[in-house]
């Protein structure tokens, strides 16, 4: 890998590039169904940056991707050419931020790909659309991120796909105070803490759709009623997100048992944002340390993979996208 080559900037809209109704507008510039091009956000700082080529891709608000734009933005990211590039900068709305990376990060691609958004548009005051911009260029031009594969930056913290969520609707360090960050950037100096871990399904082709996984989130009295109907519209896995450590409601865990029983993989996740998933017995998987959204990603392209895959085998997926 060269770090002379340019970094390729693939934009997909969002807050980092919204153009507000004023400079004070943080808020409610989703309102105005406007937007600044790649290039009138990249001006004020392409000079601090190096090399970038700029690719603006057609794409719906990032909470609206479907699966078919997932995995064909995954096929795209597969078929960046090393001689052309030395990184990738992918940018969106931050609704989808942490379940786009996360799946980028389990298939990988042949350069290393930083992932970025913006909590506040570039028009307002104290916005960090250009702080993340800069800072995820000059990650993807380390030479340290090629061992990881696929990153998060925001907010000075460089951040690991499987750790990262969404923690607050509109604080800038809704990512950052989420996990422990792989590394620190400001001003395009990174300072790395951890090793790299490159995604389980890296060597695996992209599947031409997910397999249907649903989440069942768990409440007092919940009846098991939702995983009798996920099974029944053909769900292949179910992820259960139980409250605290990861607990069904009795009922609940019952409808779990018997989907197993009746050939459905079923995963125990928690809803609870931070710990790990208490020991699972019997049939079911155990999501460890990931999100129930992150669990149903991995299971959703595990199960839609050509190779046939056990229950002890996808929980070894598990196990190894857990943080």
């Amino acid at each position: 890998m060269s770090t002379d080559l340019p970094v390729h900037w693939l934009s997909l809209g969002g807050t980092l590039q919204a153009r507000g109704h004023d400079p004070l507008d943080v808020d409610r510039y989703w309102q105005t169904g406007r937007s600044l091009t790649p290039e009138e956000v990249l001006d004020p700082v392409r000079s601090l940056v190096g090399p970038v080529t700029v690719e603006a891709v057609a794409s719906r608000p990032s909470h609206d991707l479907a699966p078919e734009d997932l995995l064909a933005l995954v096929r795209r990211l597969r078929a960046l050419d090393p001689a052309a590039a030395t990184g990738v900068v992918l940018t969106l709305g931050s609704n989808g931020l942490e379940e786009v990376a996360f799946l980028a990060w389990l298939l990988g691609a042949p350069v290393p790909v930083v992932v970025s958004a913006a909590m506040r548009p570039p028009t307002a005051v104290g916005s960090d659309a250009l702080p993340n911009l800069v800072d995820a260029l000059a990650v993807a031009r380390s030479v340290e991120a090629s061992e990881h594969g696929v990153l998060v930056v925001s907010d000075g913290a460089v951040l690991h796909p499987a750790e990262v969520m969404k923690s607050h609707s509109s604080r800038l360090d809704s990512f950052r105070a989420s996990a422990t960050p792989v590394a620190d950037v400001r001003a395009g100096v990174t300072r790395w803490h951890r090793a790299g871990r490159p995604g389980p399904l890296r060597d695996v082709p992209v599947p031409a759709g997910l397999a249907p996984v649903e989440i069942v989130t768990s409440y007092l009295g919940a009846d098991g009623a939702a995983v009798r109907s996920a099974v029944d519209r053909g769900a292949r896995a179910v992820v259960s997100a139980g409250t605290g450590a990861g607990f069904p409601t009795g009922a609940e865990r019952r409808a779990l048992e018997d989907a197993a029983a009746a050939g459905v993989v079923v995963c125990q996740a928690q809803r609870t944002p931070y710990g790990s998933v208490a020991a699972t017995t019997g049939p079911l998987l155990c999501a460890r340390e990931l999100t129930p959204q992150k669990a149903r990603l991995l299971l959703a392209t595990a199960l839609a993979t050509e190779r046939p895959r056990s229950t002890e085998a996808l929980q070894r997926l598990l196990d190894d996208a857990s943080r």
